[in-house]
């Protein structure tokens, strides 16, 4: 019988991380199946029952809900607990973990691209989970990070420089972060920041469906959150499963073709 994994989430019709996950279920010769479980947060604690009844062997979490499971681990990783978010959940030795892949993610997408960010001005647009992730990977990188957030009272004390987007200023940035889910299919044509904002800088954008994104368009240099949700992915399933999963060049074209034609 098939091991059952899944992702949790909340308007995740758009997700192609089942895609993935069995894509690399047959390429690993592992027998798992990857479902989309897009709930209510009163159904998060059913899911969670049923994993420590063994019905499920572990999740990722999407949008809304990265800091809402927080609450229903047993133990935090180092990473996860620093991020304070949780991406990656699997239960070991009787205990549920919640650990954080989206730092991996993110680091594996500036070095494959070869951005640096070291004493770069890097606005980072959003507060939730992915911007934690993001905030913790330019802070341990040397940038100057500048949180911009609608809502700048009660944020998460991580954040250390928070302004809102009305405090923007053009001309102080090297680099964008946008880390909403703003231009994510099938809203495609909806952009966080207008063009005026971005036309002369690099936006490193977390959104990967569609593959290049309004804002990405409008941009000097617009760079996809695609390789971080590959990265994301396979180093959950090396938690899951145990084992070291090389990311060569061909497993990401490979990735890419699973993610954008089927």
């Amino acid at each position: 019988m098939s091991e059952r994994y899944g992702l949790i989430g909340k308007n995740i019709k758009y997700s192609k991380s089942s895609q993935i996950h069995n894509f690399m279920a047959k390429r690993l010769g592992i027998d798992f199946k990857y479902d989309l479980f897009d709930i209510d947060e009163s159904d998060i604690s059913h899911l969670f029952k049923h994993l420590r009844n063994g019905v499920f062997k572990g999740f990722n979490v999407t949008v809304p809900y990265k800091q809402t499971v927080m609450k229903y681990v047993d133990i935090l990783t180092p990473k996860a607990s620093r991020i304070r978010a949780v991406n990656t959940i699997y239960l070991k030795n009787g205990k549920i973990v919640g650990d954080n892949t989206d730092y991996d993610g993110f680091l594996g997408l500036i070095s494959r691209n070869r951005i640096n960010v070291k004493d770069k001005n890097v606005y980072l647009l959003g507060a939730g989970g992915a911007a934690k992730a993001a905030y913790i990977v330019l802070s341990d990188l040397g940038a100057k990070v500048t949180v911009v957030s609608r809502q700048t009272n009660d944020l998460d004390p991580l954040f250390q420089h928070v302004i809102s987007y009305q405090k923007i200023d053009p001309f102080k940035v090297d680099i964008y972060v946008q880390a909403t889910p703003i231009g994510t299919f099938p809203n495609v044509e909806d952009s966080v920041l207008s063009k005026v904002y971005v036309e002369n800088q690099l936006v490193i954008d977390m959104v990967y469906n569609p593959p290049i994104t309004k804002i990405m368009k409008d941009a000097k240099q617009g760079i996809s959150g695609l390789y971080m949700l590959i990265i994301q992915a396979i180093k959950s399933e090396e938690i899951w499963f145990d084992r070291k999963i090389d990311i060569t060049d061909r497993l990401v074209e490979e990735l890419k073709e699973v993610i954008y034609h089927e």
